[in-house]
Formats: structure tokens, sequence, C-alpha cells
């Protein structure tokens, strides 16, 4: 049966009749979906990557929320003859989630999540991320099945769309085996709910000849018995080529085999709406341990008496990661690799290793029983330890590695990934062949490593598809790929990355000419127009996997290591509202290619204007993407850049009398702040926030946005009682007291202009309340006299003045210098990221945060006087690059029955001034977080005020300072 194709046109350069289309499938659907749609070259191209070495442009870029929405676009892209390709996370690392059609990703609309009783099943939206939906099992000792390494990422649709397992899943645990229900919309809009009798019912009714066609197809299976044999074999391991056919075994009622179908089908036989999973246990008693062994046979012979026959357990050795040296190498500069150093040869691997029980007496007899099996098999370090940070560093290390070994790869190249398995017996032969085949194709560079307990290996390397000859050695080396896997070992070329484009051609050579009939009978059954991901696990193009290659060209040594593979984009907090770091990496490139190869002028120049505001005015800078980047890109940093480079003389001018008139502008911001204050005593504060926007409007977003969540600071704090140092003129010190420590504090001028909202609890301003805890810690404090204007510099470091940065907070290193006596007394601030920013561009005073000073030198000689029931708790950006959270989060329970840190929220999108001028930003990333404030929770914290402001806007409970906080706990009663 031939696949229904559509060509696809070259490489940047739409074809018209398919850009026409994408124009009018985006008009049919305007006034049927509430979210964007996007068919400018800017967006398109944005959206035109996955995890994957493939890039397709889609013609039209339209996010959907419903199941409404999804039967709009089906009848768009049908009416206009384009096909649809549904997105998730984008971590597809086969191709799945690119297209040059329609792109359909998911917005907000599917984030359900609801655990029942009992904790024994959950439900979950296809827009959920892995992690989160365990973290919300974690209390029950539960988590679903399956645990890819990008589970901190990918969402629940990929994972259902592809089967993904992960690290601890095995074959038994996937969606496939532990799915209870399956909620799914087929091409011609119909609605199935596995998991309802009515639903269910009716479409027995109104598809029978569906229902009829696929038990026919069951029959015939079942009556051959060498097909039931070959289908049972190939799914003993892991494997996601082609259909699920084992439905056709393992089902007799044919809306059953339907639904499993579905399962691992990638978005090519319909649309997954919603999933309910049986948990599995997530026992809380773990030892984990990275053993090193001399050679990879020893290490596969152990990984094979560890395997279990295959049996998948949850008590004993629940995972082991089988690392190969060479990857190791990518690594060895971590921290936690330090003490295995000394035990690595240039040919030991190492594997990682949980064991994992319900009980502690428990778990000390596994782990006695796997040292012994250990060293019965050579292993030359054997160290357990229950060390939670521990595990969680080496297992940081074991997801990151799809990330850091591609960042290995040459500038300009591109990594490619493979996931294979083989029968765990054979697994001690495998590893050594596949290296050796790695290498005789000129793919040295690779690196090996993998799930060895369900006998799956990843190996990964890099290519430059813009060299002659590489698209060619890529295709040789594919084939002898489906050579070595499908027929010498008898396994899996698609483990559980899934089939997509990468695999496509070789499902025949795998599964035989039988089978793949079947799976093309499938996919007639249930799209029979061809209209959903076409090219993606069956296609009629034998060259499909080496098309559409993604080129990486040098662009910018600060992000040129990126892969592209999406882990830093929940963190970014303008993701789904502009763009995101990956897409901002992707755009910067192809600017730069187009720059440098001088072939679309005209095409540079609107790619080049039309990043301004996606790209770099809704960037936060806040570099949290880097915390998420397993080689830590600086996506944020490479945008400051880029706004350096667009900075002309009048910005520039504008920018330097600012610096040198700073007092001036404090005293203004501070002033307008407090004329919108007065004016709402007299003027409702909705009339305020209309005005203030019809101003924006009217000067093009050039006057800043007043809300009434933002109050005017206190400016200058009263200084303390002071006299001047002899030795150091026009400098004041505190009047000594016997005993008491001095010491230097800096009132940001973010505190100093921007004051917290009004709450219910008497709270003193910030500045007003750092110098209470001090006074009543017993410390004397050194306030800069002359504070009005005062900064460390980060504003113009942010905006792209690094000039202006350095002049400014030079001034202020070297009055802190002279406060602190060059560092002899300790200096402290107010703001996260005045300390960030101070600790980055350090002078002879180093200066900490307020959470820091606060728990380790004010709070332990503090008497706590009164608690608040529940205490919100934001980790601003600055604090999270700090490391800060555990420090805020102690302040926060010495004032609080219950600390709710917010879940939702990364950075809130504030960003400086970035809440005045493009508030949209902070209302995109705070859009949630309403859920995250408990019942009875009436304040929120946060170390910034600015973050604090735009977090009282949106999450209908005050955000203050921490130090108000703790001084209001602290406050001696009458």
């Amino acid at each position: 049966m031939q696949q229904a194709t559509l060509s696809s046109p070259p490489l940047n350069q739409p074809a018209p009749d398919r850009q026409a289309a994408g124009e009018r499938v985006a008009a049919r659907l305007k006034g049927q979906v509430r979210g964007r749609i996007y068919t400018d070259p800017l967006m398109t191209y944005a959206w035109s990557g996955d995890a994957s070495s493939y890039r397709l442009i889609p013609a039209v870029v339209v996010f959907i929320n419903s199941e409404d929405e999804v039967r709009a676009v089906m009848a768009a892209a049908r009416a206009e003859k384009l096909p649809i390709t549904f997105r998730a996370a984008g971590t597809s690392l086969s191709g799945q989630a690119v297209t040059d059609g329609v792109l359909a990703v998911l917005g907000d609309g599917w984030r359900k999540l609801d655990i029942h009783p009992g904790a024994e099943q959950i439900t979950l939206g296809p827009a959920i991320i892995v992690a989160n939906a365990n973290r919300a099992l974690k209390p029950f000792n539960k988590k679903i099945g399956p645990d890819p390494a990008s589970q901190a990422t990918c969402k629940i649709g990929g994972v259902v769309n592809n089967n993904s397992s992960g690290m601890c899943c095995g074959v038994a645990q996937n969606t496939y085996h532990t799915m209870a229900r399956l909620r799914i919309v087929l091409t011609d809009g119909t609605m199935l709910d596995s998991g309802d009798e009515a639903s269910c019912a009716a479409f027995r009714q109104t598809h029978a000849s569906m229902l009829q066609a696929i038990l026919a197809l069951h029959r015939e299976v079942m009556a051959d018995a060498d097909l039931v044999a070959l289908i049972r074999h190939k799914y003993r391991i892991k494997n996601t080529v082609g259909y699920s056919l084992n439905a056709l075994v393992d089902y007799h009622d044919p809306l059953d085999i339907l639904i499993h179908l579905m399962v691992g089908s990638e978005g090519t036989l319909g649309f997954v709406s919603e999933v309910t999973y049986n948990t599995v246990p997530e026992h809380p008693f773990k030892s984990t341990a990275l053993v090193p062994f001399p050679d990879p046979q020893s290490a596969g012979r152990a990984i094979i008496e560890m395997a279990n026959g295959g049996v998948q357990v949850t008590t004993g050795v629940t995972a082991a990661e089988y690392i190969e040296r060479r990857a190791l190498a990518t690594v060895e500069h971590l921290a936690p690799m330090a003490p295995l150093l000394p035990w690595l040869t240039n040919n030991s691997p190492a594997v990682l290793i949980d064991v994992t029980a319900p009980d502690a007496a428990t778990l000390d007899a596994e782990v006695e029983k796997t040292v012994a099996l250990l060293r019965r098999h050579g292993a030359t370090h054997v160290d357990f330890s229950t060390d939670d940070v521990r595990s969680h560093a080496l297992w940081d290390i074991r997801k990151g590695f799809f990330a850091s070994a591609g960042a290995m790869r040459p500038k300009g190249s591109i990594m490619l990934t493979e996931d294979v398995a083989a029968p765990i017996e054979r697994l001690a032969d495998f590893v050594t062949d596949l290296r050796q085949m790695l290498d005789d194709h000129g793919y040295e560079d690779a690196v090996i490593f993998g799930h060895a307990l369900a006998g799956n290996l990843h190996f990964q390397m890099g290519d430059d598809f813009s060299k002659p000859g590489s698209a060619e050695k890529f295709d040789v080396f594919s084939k002898a790929l489906s050579d070595l896997v499908s027929i010498q070992y008898g396994g899996s070329l698609k483990a559980e990355h899934g089939t997509g484009r990468a695999i496509a051609p070789f499902v025949e050579a795998e599964w035989g000419s039988k089978a793949y009939g079947l799976m093309h009978r499938i996919k007639a059954l249930f799209d029979p127009e061809m209209l959903l991901n076409p090219g993606v696990l069956l296609s009629a193009d034998e060259h499909v996997h080496i098309k559409h290659l993604k080129v990486m060209p040098p662009a910018d040594e600060l992000v040129d290591l990126c892969i592209e593979c999406g882990f830093c984009e929940p963190a970014c907090p303008s993701h789904q509202m502009t763009l995101s770091p990956r897409q901002r990496i992707a755009v910067t490139r192809e600017r730069e290619r187009l720059r440098a190869s001088g072939e679309d002028p005209a095409l540079l120049k609107r790619l080049d204007e039309d990043f301004q505001y996606p790209g770099l005015d809704t960037c936060a800078a806040c570099n949290l993407c880097s915390l998420r980047c397993p080689v830590g890109i600086e996506t944020g940093t490479m945008v400051i850049g880029q706004r350096e480079q667009r900075r002309g003389t009048t910005a520039r001018s504008v920018a330097g009398f600012a610096a040198d008139h700073r007092g001036a502008v404090e005293t203004m911001m501070r002033g307008g702040v407090a004329l919108a204050d007065a004016a709402r005593v007299v003027v409702p504060a909705a009339a305020v926030e209309a005005i203030t926007d019809t101003a924006r409007r009217l000067t093009g977003d050039r006057v800043p946005r007043v809300s009434r969540a933002l109050r005017h600071g206190p400016g200058t704090p009263k200084p303390v009682e002071t006299r001047q140092d002899p030795k150091r003129t026009g400098f004041p010190v505190p009047i000594a007291q016997s005993g008491r420590q001095s010491i230097v504090y800096f009132p940001s001028c973010a505190t100093r202009m921007f004051g917290a909202p009004k709450s219910e609890h008497d709270l003193l301003d910030v500045p007003a309340a750092m110098l209470a805890l001090l006074e009543r810690a017993g410390f004397d404090v050194i306030v800069p006299e002359h504070l009005n204007g005062q900064c460390c510099g980060q504003p113009f470091q942010s905006k792209g003045f690094p000039e202006q940065a350095a002049s400014v907070g030079g001034e202020l290193k070297r009055e802190l210098s002279a406060l602190s006596d060059a560092g002899r007394l300790s200096v402290v601030t107010d703001a996260s990221t005045c300390a960030k920013h101070l600790r980055e561009f350090p002078g002879d005073a180093p200066v900490l945060d307020s959470s820091q000073f606060l728990l380790s030198h004010v709070l332990p000689k503090l008497t706590m006087t009164r608690k608040l029931p529940v205490v919100a708790v934001h980790h601003n950006c600055s604090a999270q690059r700090l490391a800060e959270q555990p420090m805020t989060e102690a302040i926060a329970a010495a004032c609080a029955d219950r600390v709710a840190v917010l879940s939702s929220v990364t950075c809130c999108g504030y960003a400086g001034d970035k809440g005045l001028f493009f508030p949209e930003l902070n209302a995109h990333a705070t859009r949630f977080v309403r859920q995250d404030i408990p019942d009875g929770c009436t304040l929120g914290v946060s170390t910034v005020s600015t973050c604090a402001s735009g977090l009282s806007e949106h999450a209908g409970v005050p955000f203050v300072g921490l130090a108000s906080l703790l001084e209001w706990a602290s406050r001696p009663q009458a």
C-alpha cells in the first residue's frame, strides 16, 4: 500500500502555494481558536525545530486549547490540503514534532492533573510535564511509570504518543502497560473516552465498520503463529519501531486494541486529549552508586545478571545505566565525578545503579546482594550511598548526557542521536559491536550510554551537514546500523525515542513485509486522507531520514554549544508568549547564516527587525535557562549582547545622562509612583491604571505602566546615629557600643524606589525592617551617607550598556570598600539581583544577600514572637542562581507554620523595569500563580521588591520583602 506524501519546500524558502495555504488556514481559524496563530517568517522559523536533527518550517503555527479547537484545526487543514503535526514539549529526538504544514502546539488548556483517591491512579492532560506529575504524586510514594531523562521538560502528550520509557521504566511500566484510560479525538472529529461507558457504547454504534476491520486484523494475526511469535519477541525488549502491533496480540476487544494502537503512534492516528495512569510505587528508601568496571564486557555481564531475566522489579536493582568511558570523559570535570577518577582507565565504563526498597532493612539486604554481585563481576570500586544530594547529582549528570555530550561536538555540527536495544542476554557483545561499528564509520567522537537493564543503549555523535558527503555518510551508517541491530541481534532500532523520520525507511527491514503491511492498513483505517504527520513512522521515501537535516552554523560563542534540546524552556518566563531560549538561539543562527551567505537580504532584514520584540524586548535575561541547560548556556547573556549591538548613539547618550544623573532619576521614579499612589486616594485604582495604559498606547509603550500593586518606596532610610571616622574623612561610622559588631548595609535602589503593597500585618518597609533586625541582633549599622542614586550597575548591564554599568557600579564599589575597610566588615544588601551582580562584578568588599546574612547572623539572635499560619515563597531568578532557596525557605519557616513555595513561577517576568514597560511578560509568567496560593494564605515573600510588586498584582495576596516578614515575626510584643 502506497502512502500519500506531500512534497516539502527547500529549507527557508516555503513554496508560495504552501505559504498561501497557511495564511488561509489562519484565516479559517480566526475566531475559532483562542490561542496565538503565526504565519510570519520569524515565528514559523522559531517553531521549525524540535530536539532532533531535522528542521521543517511550518506554513502556520496555531496554539490549541480544547477538543473543539482540535476539530477546527483538522477541518481547516483538510480544506487547504495541509498536513497536521501536534506538538507538546518538542523534545522529540526522531523528528516527530516538526512539519511544513500545520503545527498545532498544545496551549495551557491541557494542564489537567487529578490524583484519584488513594493515588492509585492519576488523570493527566497532554500538556502536563512529567516531573510535575511525579512531584504531585511524591507525597503518596507513587509515580507514573514512564520516566524519560527529559522528564523535567517533556510532556504527557509526547510520552503517550511515543510510548516513552526511561531509566527505571523498563518494558513493563511504559504507557502501554500502565494506562488505565485514554481520551482521543480521531480525524473525523469523533471523541472516544475509553473510561466512559456511554462514550464507548456510542462509538461501537457509529464506528462499527472501523472496529470490525480492527477485529479482522486481530484474527488474521492470531491465526499466524510465526507472526505472533515475532510480535512477542519484539516486545520482550524496549521497542518503539512502527505501530504497537502487540495490541493485536494482547487484546481481543477491538476497542481495547484501538486504544492501545494509539500509544506510540506518534500523532499519526489521532489526538490524545487525556490519559489516566495506574501509578507505580516510588519506594522512599534508595541507595545509589556509580560503579566502574575494568572493561565493557565485565560491565555487560554484571548487568545481565542484575536484569533478572528481563523481569521488572520495584525492590532491588531498579536502574542500571551503562556509561562508556568516552561518555564519562565529557563529564569528568564535574564535582560528583571526582571520587571515581582514580578508578578509571582508558577503557573503563561505569554503571549508575539504584537499589530501592520499601524499608531500611530491606534496602540494606538488597544493597548487600548487589555489592556481592558487582564484585563477582570485577567492579573496581563500589560505594553505595543513601545521600539524596549525591544521588540527585549523579542522576542529573546522567540525565544531562544528551546535551552535555552533544556540547562536545565541533562548532557548526549538529548532534545525532539514536537509541537501540538488543536482547539482554546478548548485551555484553552488543556493546562491543556497537562501539566498533561507530568507529568503522568515522564516528569516533560518538559516546554510548543507556538503560542497560532493558538492553537499551543510546549513542550520539556530531556531524556537519553543510559539508559535502556528510548526509551520504550518515545514510551508509544508518543502513549498517539497521543490519546490526535488526538483523544480526534481532533488536530494536528505536527502543524509546519513537520511529519518527529517522527510522521510517527501516521499519520494514526490522519487522518484515507482513508486519509492515499491517502497519499501513492500520494507518489507512485511522487516517485515510494521510492528514496526520506524513513522513513520520511510515514513509514511502527511502531517503526521508537524510532530508531536511539541520544546519547549525556558529552564531555566538555564548550559545554555539546549544543542541536545541529544549530543556531550558520550562524555566523561561516568555516561553509560549513570544520566544524561548532555544528559539532565540535558532533564529539567531538563521540570521547569522543568512548574513554570511548573502542569499536573501530581504528575509534577513525582516528577521532582524521582527526579532526586536519577541527576541530582545521580552527576554527577561534572567538566565534561569542556564540552570536547566546541562552545559549552562546563558541565552540571556547573548540577548544582552545583542541589545548592546543595537544601541545607537542616542540611546547611549540617554544611558550616559541617566548614569550621570541617577539621583534625579531615582527621585523622579519614586515621585512618579508616589503621585500615582496619591491619585488612588481620589481616583479609583482601575481608572489610574486605565489612564497609564492609554498613555502607553499613545506613546508606543514608552510610558511605564503603573499598577495598583506598585507602591512608592521609602527612599533613603533614616540614618543611624553616627560620628565621623577620623581615619576616613567624610565616611560615617555608627556610634560604637561595647562589644557590638559593625556591618555595612546597602539598601538597593529598587528597594528605595518601590515599596511593598499594603497588607493587614503592619509591616515595615524593607530598609526600615533591615535596620531594625540588625539592631535587634546586636549590630552597629553603617549606611552609605549619600544613598540617592547609588546603584550597583545591574540595570545598565541588563539593558546592554556595559560601560555605564561599570562606571556606576565602580563608584558604589569604591564607597563600599571604604566603608567596609576593604572588606574587613561584612557588607549586606537587600535585593538578590544586586547581590548577584556585585558578586559577578566584585569589588574589594564581598557583598552578601539578605537571605544569606539574615539566616546565618541574625535569625539565631532573634526571639520569634508570632507566626503566620502559612506564607507563600517566591524564589526570584537571582536567588535561584545564587542557590538561596534553602536559606529563604528556612527564614520563612521561622515566621510561619507552613511554607508554600510557588511551583508555577520560575522568573516572574518583572525583570527590573520590564514589568513597567512590558507588563504582559509579568502577566504571562505568573498566569498560574493563584493556583499556588493555599487556603488561609494572606502573605507572600520575595527578595526583590519589583518581583514582589508583580506577584502581588497577579497572586491575589500581597508579596513583601523577606526582611519585612522576619521583623514582624520577631517584633517585641508590648
